[in-house]
């Protein structure tokens, strides 16, 4: 009973940080359910279905700064990767010889993407290309990794920071971008992990309920927070989430 009540006082706070910085709050709420949730695939599943009804609630209170263009080109891109990560899963079972995904552990992704954020943010020369062109690029990354690591939000938000967005443009489209990735991997986790949602009601439905609740009081803290110090939060919030990605895998 307490381990559920930390749960939902998780997911309620996590939200509101996602809300205000755009991020953040995802991979927060990762980390207090592996510490909680000793099954790393089902931690990813249930993580999924929260983050989805987090970044859908956060779509929509910021759904008149969405960015059809980006959210088109993303969409082409989440598909591929997603077929991709299938396709991935499907070879490692075979390979295993196992019957079912969950028997597998693949966790060598994070320090990754946390080296990744830090080329981008520091060592990454000035950007040739449209970011138009780069956004489909970073739907394939989102699919493969929204599957394997679960938490994808600090894998694509710096490409926001690069593509000339307001605070509300960065929060509403990166939120229907992670919407995209975590409704198209509800079906893989069901075809090849064997997991059952709907037995596990009785810890979504408060968690659901409290990501809504925190997502809606972290947009009117929004409001408060100037647009220059809120890239410079979600800067620093990236090399935060950097770091602990990095160095979490050596502890």
């Amino acid at each position: 009973m307490m381990e559920t009540f930390i749960l939902i006082i998780a997911a309620f706070i996590t939200s509101s940080i996602s809300a205000v910085l755009g991020m953040g709050g995802g991979i927060i709420l990762l980390g207090i359910m592996a510490i909680i949730i000793p099954e790393g695939y089902m931690v990813i599943a249930l993580h999924g279905i929260i983050q989805l009804v987090s970044n859908t609630t956060r779509t929509y209170v910021f759904k008149v700064h969405l960015k059809k263009d980006i959210l088109k080109e993303f969409g082409i891109g989440v598909m591929v990767g997603l077929s991709a990560s299938a396709i991935i899963i499907f070879t490692l079972i075979q390979l295993f010889n196992v019957e079912s995904a969950n028997q597998i552990k693949v966790d060598f992704l994070k320090p990754i993407i946390g080296l990744f954020i830090i080329w981008y943010l520091f060592l990454k020369g000035p950007k040739k290309e449209k970011h138009s062109k780069s956004f489909i690029g970073v739907g394939a990354l989102s699919g493969v990794s929204s599957v394997f690591v679960g938490a994808t939000g600090p894998l694509i938000a710096p490409f926001f920071l690069g593509a000339m967005l307001t605070k509300e443009n960065i929060i509403a489209n990166k939120a229907a971008c992670q919407m995209m990735s975590h409704f198209g991997k509800i079906p893989l986790f069901i075809i090849f992990f064997k997991f059952n949602y709907i037995q596990s009601y009785d810890l979504l439905l408060p968690m659901v309920v409290a990501v809504f609740v925190g997502t809606n009081v972290g947009k009117k803290i929004l409001s408060f927070i100037p647009e220059k110090l809120f890239k410079q939060l979600f800067r620093l919030t990236l090399l935060l989430i950097a770091i602990r990605l990095i160095v979490a895998e050596f502890i």
